[in-house]
């Protein structure tokens, strides 16, 4: 029996403990990307935002990937 295939969010990260789906994965990035631009046109936040917000929310579940694994590890 084979496995599912991850989302390609989860593969391009290399998450190796969380298991997210298709949905979360739409929401991490194309949600981030949407509430980027809606504050750069709204002008809270300089347009470069849009680029930096998508990478900061990847690096945030990146981090909690290694978390994870940490405390699967020790606990």
């Amino acid at each position: 029996m084979s496995r599912p295939r991850r989302p390609w969010y989860a593969r391009a990260l290399h998450l190796k403990h969380l298991y997210l789906s298709n949905v979360w994965c739409v929401l991490f990035f194309e949600g981030s990307i949407a509430l980027a631009v809606l504050m750069a046109l709204t002008e809270l936040v300089p347009w470069w935002v849009v680029l930096l917000l998508p990478l900061a929310v990847a690096g945030m579940v990146k981090l909690n990937d290694f978390i994870a694994g940490t405390l699967e590890r020790h606990g």
